[in-house]
C-alpha cells in the first residue's frame, strides 16, 4: 500500500538534499507528477543533473543514490548503466517499504540543454532548465514511422509462422510486439508527443485506442485464436502503415495469415 503521503514527500525531499548540495546543478520531474497528473500512486520519475568540480562521476551518482536511500526505508534498487564514458549517466530505480518508488536518472549538468515538454524544473540553480528543447523521441520522423510499419507486418508473417508450427507463446509474443507498433503509428499519426511509448503516450493524452484493437486480444492459447487475432490486427495496422512503403513486407505477411 502506497503511503498516504504520496510520492510528493519524495520529490521534496530530493529537492531539499539537491538545494543544500553545491555540485547538484537541477532537478527534472517527469512522468506523471512532472505533468500535473499524478496521484498517490505514481512513482516519481526525476532527473538530476550534477556538476564534477574535480569528482568522477562515480562519486556523485554514489552520493546521490546514498541520499535516495534516505528518504524512506529502501525495499529493493536497481542501478542502470544508460550512458558511455564520456556521457556518463545511471538509472537510480528504489522502491520503497511503504510502496512508493523512485524512478531518477543521474547524468553530468550538462548533458541537458534546456527543459522537455512534459517536464518541470523544481530546482535550477544556474538555469540550465529555463530554456526549452525538443529531445529526438519528442516526434517521430518518416522513418521511424516506416521503420515501425515494416516490424509491424514482419511480426504478423512470424505470428503466422509460430501458430502454424504449434508454438503458441512465440506466436502471441509477436503478436504483442506488433501490437506495440500499432500503438507507436496511431501515437504518431495523433500527434502526440513521445509516440514511441505508444499506448503510455496516447493515455496520457486522454486519447482513444486505434479502432479495432480489442479483436486482437486472442481470447484463448490456441493457435486458431492467436490466428484469428492477428488478421484482425492486420485490419488496424493497414491504414497506419499504408503511407510507409511497405508493400512487400505486407504481402508476404497477409499471404501468410491467409494459408494458415
Amino acid at each position: 500500500m502506497t503511503d498516504a503521503a504520496g510520492p510528493w514527500e519524495i520529490v521534496d525531499a530530493l529537492t531539499a538534499w539537491a538545494r543544500r548540495t553545491a555540485w547538484c546543478d537541477w532537478v527534472e520531474l517527469a512522468g506523471s507528477l512532472g505533468r500535473g497528473a499524478g496521484d498517490p500512486m505514481s512513482d516519481v520519475d526525476a532527473g538530476l543533473g550534477v556538476l564534477l568540480d574535480g569528482a568522477t562521476y562515480d562519486d556523485r551518482r554514489d552520493a546521490a543514490l546514498a541520499a535516495a536511500r534516505g528518504y524512506a526505508v529502501v525495499a529493493g534498487e536497481l542501478i542502470q548503466h544508460l550512458g558511455g564514458a564520456e556521457r556518463p549517466a545511471d538509472h537510480l530505480v528504489l522502491q520503497y517499504a511503504d510502496g512508493r518508488q523512485l524512478s531518477l536518472v543521474v547524468m553530468v549538468a550538462d548533458s541537458r540543454p534546456g527543459l522537455a515538454p512534459g517536464s518541470r524544473a523544481v530546482f535550477d540553480r544556474s538555469g540550465r532548465l529555463a530554456a526549452p528543447f525538443a529531445p529526438s523521441a519528442l516526434h517521430a520522423g518518416d522513418e521511424q514511422r516506416r521503420e515501425w510499419a515494416f516490424l509491424g507486418w514482419w511480426g504478423l508473417a512470424d505470428v503466422a509462422k509460430h501458430a502454424g508450427r504449434g508454438r503458441v507463446w512465440r506466436a502471441i509474443e509477436s503478436l504483442h510486439e506488433v501490437r506495440t507498433f500499432v500503438w507507436q503509428l496511431h501515437a504518431a499519426e495523433l500527434g502526440v508527443d513521445y509516440p514511441g511509448f505508444g499506448a503510455v503516450s496516447v493515455q496520457n493524452a486522454d486519447l482513444p485506442e486505434p479502432a479495432g484493437l480489442a479483436a486482437t486480444l486472442p481470447p484463448a492459447a490456441e493457435p486458431a485464436a492467436v490466428l484469428a487475432a492477428a488478421r484482425a490486427l492486420g485490419d488496424v495496422l493497414e491504414p497506419l502503415a499504408a503511407p510507409h512503403a511497405v508493400d512487400g513486407v505486407r504481402d508476404e505477411a497477409l499471404r501468410r495469415l491467409g494459408d494458415t
